[in-house]
This record gives structure tokens, sequence and C-alpha cells, in this order.
């Protein structure tokens, strides 16, 4: 039997594995001499595994075909390690999917298709409605601001004692740590951002942009947002109750089952609100992901086929509807907000506004190296060493290097 090997970031946690192979069922009994495997890589393995297989073609396991964040596409097709899609026949059709996907689907430079969008996260502050107001804050007013969030943190954080959550933001990134992605909407709203138009040169290390970043850290500093817990494990999130407030890019999920039935589920997603990031007009983060074929796959006809079936506009709105992420259709969108009528405008109008990280030929070696840096930062914070001189500083290293990268590709 052919086997088909498929590796997907961990989109839902240890249950990733059985929900994939629950959207490949139908695929599966329409090929039943397939055998398709589901492997899960953290965001760190995948683009490393996929660097040595660049070193090295031979190394196995390889897979057919992957999950990437959309902003790889044009690094690792720069690196002639994804398949162009549909060769040699016509190039796939992106006219089903959101306008402002389509470009990440390219090589920057190249009009083929690598990669297919399979579903997308859009950023928004969400909020404990009744505990703001318990504790005399009002959301509509206070979160219109980074200033009136910052107040509501201060607020909150001194009554604890009274009631108030342990920290007044769960953190959204799943390391516990600072990523690229998490800090986009604020650099954004601050005027700044991470790279130059023409993509050759950092300018995150630029006052707009550092103070996007450092109001950011200053959430972490301040013991507003959580880190590791006492016990070195991440503290409860949002949607299990432990935080007024969260950045997500997701839908509430589903409520278990419980005493007081569909009553009781209903006034808990009632009681969740949400409002665009605070800061200005500064643009919502997308956050989409792809799926690619690698370049040697020994059965490209079937991988193509696993590609089109995963993302195919049904197959995938059952996917995004179990893990309360979007369609990556503009009707799968529309379609994602039943059970939650309140949440539509927000959403709608963050994702008229939204931006996506460049499709840069470099941005996947660029993240890694913005990424570690601001671990660094977040060490910092933990060691009660973190300043205001120490972002400088280690945004202008970061930027030398990232410069330094940028510039090998311009030779």
């Amino acid at each position: 039997m052919k086997e088909l090997l498929l590796w997907v970031l961990p989109n839902n946690g240890y249950d990733t594995v059985p929900a994939v192979r629950e959207h490949l069922s139908a695929f599966c009994r329409e090929h039943p001499g397939l055998r398709v495997s589901v492997w899960v890589r953290t965001q760190d393995s995948m683009w490393r595994r996929l660097f040595e297989l660049l070193k090295d073609p031979q190394l196995r396991p390889r897979p057919d075909v992957v999950q990437i964040p959309s902003q790889w596409t044009s690094s690792l097709a720069d690196l002639k390690l994804l398949k162009e899609l549909g060769e040699p026949g016509p190039a796939p059709d992106l006219g089903r999917w959101l306008p402002g996907l389509r470009d990440h689907c390219r090589h920057l430079d190249k009009p083929q298709v690598y990669s297919l969008p399979w579903f997308l996260e859009l950023r928004v502050l969400y909020y404990r409605r009744e505990v703001l107001r318990r504790h005399g804050i009002d959301p509509e007013t206070a979160l219109a601001t980074w200033d009136g969030l910052r107040e509501a943190c201060r607020t909150l954080a001194k009554r604890r004692r009274h009631g108030a959550p342990e920290f007044p933001l769960a953190n959204p990134n799943p390391k516990e740590s600072v990523s690229m992605l998490d800090l986009a909407p604020c650099v954004w709203a601050r005027g700044g951002d991470f790279f130059s138009l023409d993509g050759s040169r950092a300018i995150f290390q630029r006052e707009d942009a550092c103070r996007g970043i450092a109001d950011y850290f200053d959430l972490l500093a301040s013991g507003w947002m959580s880190l590791k817990g006492s016990a070195g494990l991440p503290p409860k999130g949002f949607f299990e109750g432990g935080s007024a407030m969260q950045f997500s890019g997701r839908l509430p999920p589903a409520a278990p089952a419980r005493p007081g039935g569909r009553g009781a589920a209903r006034a808990e997603a009632g009681e969740l609100r949400a409002v665009p990031i605070p800061g200005g007009e500064g643009a919502a983060l997308l956050n989409a992901q792809s799926l690619a074929i690698l370049s040697g796959t020994e059965s490209p006809r079937e991988a193509e086929a696993l590609l089109q079936h995963v993302v195919d506009p049904e197959t995938a709105a059952g996917y995004a509807r179990g893990l309360g992420v979007f369609p990556a259709t503009e009707s799968g969108f529309r379609g994602a907000f039943e059970g939650f009528p309140e949440l539509r405008p927000v959403f709608e109008g963050a994702l008229a506004k939204a931006r996506l990280l460049p499709n840069l030929r470099t941005l996947g070696t660029l993240e890694q190296v913005f990424d570690r840096s601001m671990e660094r930062l977040v060490s910092g914070v933990v060691a009660k060493t973190y300043s205001p001189d120490s972002l400088r500083s280690e945004l202008i290293h970061a930027g030398a290097e990232v410069d330094y990268i940028m510039s090998l590709t311009q030779r």
C-alpha cells in the first residue's frame, strides 16, 4: 500500500492528529490504496527539519504535504523545497480564497502557485464583560485605547484579593513567550513596521516600531500578562476562565456539557465579548496557514489530490469549525459566526483592515532571528533584568543580523 506523509503544526494541541484524521476519512475511502500518516511538528522543528531535508534530500522520513505559515511560501519556494502546484497542468484557480491571501500562495517574484490556504486566524482582544464590570471597568471605554487597557490591567491586578483573576491578560503565545506575530498589531498601531517596503532591511529597531514592542513587553514586565506559573506550567488560559482578557485570533471553543445545559452554555458565550486590538487605527493581524507539496515527492499526483481534498472549501470549513478558526474563503468566513452573532461585526471590521506578515524571500529565517531575540527579552522579564535599554539593544543587534541575511538575497 502506498503511503503519503502529512506534516502539520499543532493546530489543536493533543487533539491535532485525531482531528486531521477525521477530516481525511472521506479521502481515504475514495483512495483505498493509499494510507495517509499524520505527523505533528512545532513551528520551530518544522523549519529545522525542512532545512535538514534541503541539505540532504535523501533524508527520511520526508513528508509529501506540509502545513506552513503562509508567509513562508516565498522562502521555501526560493529554496526549491516546494513543488509548483498544478504542474504539469494549469495552476490552481485562486479565486475561491480571500483576496488578501492570494499573493501568499506564490513566490514573491514568480506567478507560479506553491501553496494553498487552509484556514486563518484574525486577532482581536477578548474580555469577560461581567468580570470587568464587577471591578468597576467599563470595557467599551477602557479597551478603546492602549492607555485604557493598561489602566484596566492595573485595576484588575490591584483587586486580585477581591476575586479578580490572577492575571488580567492571558498570554496568547503557546510557548508562553513573544513572537513577531504577537507584536505585529502593536507595531502597526504605532505606525511602525518590521521591514522596509522594498524588503531590503529591518526597520523594527526604529522609534515607532520600538514603542509598539515596548507596549507589549510592558504588559509582561508589569506582571499583567501571564508567563509560567509557580510550578513551571502555563496558567489557565482565557477560555478556561483563568484571565479577564486575551488577544486571540480564534472563536470561543464549544462549551462542554455540564449542569445547566444549553442555557448555561449560552450564558457563558454571551459573557465573552471582543473589541479590536487597542491602539489607534493600526491594522489587525491576519495569520493564515497553508498547505504545500514538498518537491521531490515520490507520489506527486496523490499528494496533489490529498492537498486539494484538505483545502476543499467544505472540508476546510468543517476542520476550521472544530478548531474555532476561520475558513479561508469569503463565504466560509461569513458563515463562521453561527452561535456568535455579537462577535461578527468585530471580526468583520478586523478583516477589513487586516494585514499579513510579508511574504519575503527570507521571511522564515528572519522570523527565527527575531523570535529568538524576543525569547531573550522574555528571559530578562522573568529574571527582572528587562528594561527599555535592553529592548533597544536587542532590537539593534537583531536588526543587524536581519540586514545581513537580507543583503545575501540581493547580491
